[in-house]
């Protein structure tokens, strides 16, 4: 906006006419005019009775501007203007759309007349969520509460579990209609500077008329948008985003959305969900191999039961194979329409389930599993080993911890089903090393995906994936420590170098 508009007075008159223009046909647009002791109109009061606290302006607000209110209307006493001041949550306004702004985010707005200037009280009444347990990533024994919907709870919770100024908050207004506040954390000795400057520029760069949800953050500042894989993580546990942002990662948090987004994220880090944090590191890494072995057979379970019966029959047991036979004897389709027909039906169950009210949905998904199952194999539609496979298939998709990463695994379960029909063991092989290279070349804010997953130090990458005892625990992504110094790994412990010396964490 150009300097004369930054200048432009806003008077009694002028402003509320074009308040009242702006907010016509609105029923919670609410203009109060302040009578002082004479019963004369000397302040117009301006607010949106629905986002408001009108109990507490009523009884604290509305007595001290009245008790200064001047004598007459054509002046401005200075006891009021002292008094608006000094009142919290105030600011000073002098362009009619920074008061439309104000109205808009639960604010009151006060006009004096023959002032150039009005006053903005923020006094917001409007409902929010309790904090509740955590809905998705649930756990047995941490914390116990997740984020909500409002911006300013999501952001005590974090700063209760992180009590040093060096936890560093940054503002953007982003949607030209909606207007919606999201702020940027980091912890400014850990982070990378390079990591955040890169993240400011792509949230500068981000037009949008209406932001309802991060999701629409995320596919706008991702390195590949048309990748599968997600390559932002999103959590909805303050521990979690605590337990972040000392590794140097930087937290997106979004009004109006209980999900917060952590960025650089890596392939390994959204596998592993913050219950690992919480349990002894045997039964952690335990099952962490659990969940690699759940991802695969997620992925190729159909696929390569298909390859084995349909072109490599001489790979399995003789008995398995014979009941394997026996099985398809009398059904008139190919293994992979078999394949297709149950992984679709199974997908529509899990959308159904979903989509109905939840004491109604998990009987429909079990029920209607058993029934649809049974029946296609009365009916000579589809074999036993395949509803098994599926079944096993589904079930291993339910332990990948995050529901992005398990949606990117079920859709390529279909192009892995039709090239193990056409191509057997070669075809499956094929579409990993496909994969495999996807998977290498995506970034995260310019830091590999697939960190620490490094070709050159074997050794290094197995001791960053493998969750050691507390006290041995690294930091990700070359986070620094509190004396601005590059962790390093050292016998599978944590150290610094600084000044050509090794210290030693222990």
């Amino acid at each position: 906006m150009n300097q004369q508009s930054e200048e432009a007075c806003v008077s009694n008159d002028l402003s509320l006419d074009k308040l009242k223009e702006l907010f016509t046909n609105n029923d919670s647009f609410v203009v109060r005019k302040l009578m002082n002791n004479q019963s004369v109109a000397v302040a117009s009061m301006v607010y949106l009775d629905i986002l408001i606290d009108e109990k507490g302006l009523n009884q604290y607000i509305i007595p001290q501007i009245v008790g200064a209110l001047p004598a007459s209307a054509d002046k401005s006493d200075k006891s009021l203007i002292d008094t608006l001041e000094n009142l919290a949550a105030n600011k000073v306004l002098h362009q009619l759309d920074h008061a439309v702004n104000w109205i808009m985010n639960a604010g009151i707005i006060i006009i004096l007349p023959g002032c150039t200037k009005a006053y903005g009280i923020q006094l917001p009444g409007y409902e929010t969520r309790s904090i509740d347990e955590p809905k998705i990533e649930i756990n047995v024994r941490g914390p116990k509460e997740s984020f909500v919907e409002d911006l300013h709870q999501n952001l005590s919770m974090v700063y209760r579990k992180l009590r040093t100024p060096d936890l560093k908050s940054e503002s953007y207004i982003i949607g030209k209609q909606s207007e919606t506040k999201m702020m940027l954390l980091y912890l400014e000795s850990r982070v990378d500077p390079k990591t955040l400057e890169l993240l400011k520029k792509k949230v500068e760069k981000i037009q949008l008329d209406l932001l309802v949800a991060n999701i629409q953050i995320e596919e706008l500042i991702q390195d590949n948008t048309y990748s599968p894989f997600p390559q932002i993580l999103d959590t909805e546990r303050p521990d979690r985003v605590v337990s972040l942002l000392n590794r140097g990662k930087i937290a997106i948090v979004t009004d109006g959305t209980p999900i917060v987004l952590a960025v650089p994220s890596t392939f390994f880090e959204i596998m592993h969900p913050s219950d690992d944090l919480y349990e002894r590191f045997y039964f952690a890494n335990f099952l962490r191999i659990i969940r690699l072995v759940c991802l695969f057979v997620s992925l190729f379970g159909p696929s390569t039961y298909i390859a084995l019966t349909t072109f490599h029959l001489e790979m399995i047991p003789t008995p398995l194979m014979m009941n394997f036979i026996s099985s398809k004897a009398n059904i008139p389709f190919p293994t992979f329409v078999e394949a297709i027909l149950m992984e679709t039906a199974f997908e529509v169950l899990r959308e159904a389930s979903l989509r109905l009210p939840r004491a109604v949905g998990q009987s429909v998904s079990i029920v209607g599993a058993l029934i649809i199952g049974e029946a296609a194999v009365q009916s000579g539609i589809v074999s036993r080993p395949m509803v098994i496979v599926v079944a096993m298939t589904g079930i291993a998709s339910f332990a990948i911890p995050s529901f992005s990463t398990a949606i990117a695994f079920r859709l390529l379960r279909f192009p892995l089903i039709l090239f193990a029909a056409y191509c057997g063991v070669f075809g499956i092989s094929l579409c990993m090393l496909l994969i495999l290279l996807h998977l290498c070349s995506l970034t995260s804010l310019g830091k590999p995906f697939l960190e620490p997953v490094d070709f050159q130090s074997t050794k290094n990458s197995l001791m960053r994936y493998i969750l050691l005892p507390i006290h041995y625990r690294i930091n990700r992504l070359g986070a620094k420590n509190d004396n601005g110094a590059a962790l390093q790994h050292n016998r599978g412990g944590l150290s610094y170098e600084q000044d050509g010396e090794v210290d030693e964490y222990r």
